[in-house]
């Protein structure tokens, strides 16, 4: 399983997804009315997905190096041979970008708070 992260110019490819977490903003409304036992519905799409990537690098370097390339300004591209569902442009948005060195398996973890945009 490959996992490859590149925004045009930064190509990064950790040694394994440690954790994938995603979350969509229902924006449908429901609009009680006085009276009424049923709410008015105002439709909407939920949001692109946001969430939190964890990276794992078994070497310092390239978990330094993807922590740098995250911290840019870019649309990256996430790309994964076998789970083709993660796939997708994002940003880094709302939060902080994390790295930690696991002493249980002495290895690097990077996480990345993303937002998905739409081509």
């Amino acid at each position: 399983m490959t996992t490859t992260l590149s925004n045009g110019t930064d190509t990064v490819t950790p040694d394994a997804v440690n954790g994938y977490q995603t979350n969509r903003e229902a924006r449908t409304i429901a609009h009680d009315i006085l009276g009424r036992g049923d709410p008015d519905i105002t439709l909407r799409p939920a949001s692109t997905r946001r969430g939190s990537l964890e990276l794992l690098f078994a070497d310092e370097a390239p978990a330094a190096a993807a922590e740098v390339a995250h911290a840019g300004a870019h649309v990256w591209t996430l790309a994964n041979t076998d789970l083709g569902t993660i796939g997708m442009l994002y940003v880094v948005a709302e939060g902080g970008i994390t790295r930690a060195l696991d002493d249980t398996r002495a290895c690097w973890l990077v996480s990345i708070p993303f937002r998905e945009v739409l081509p």
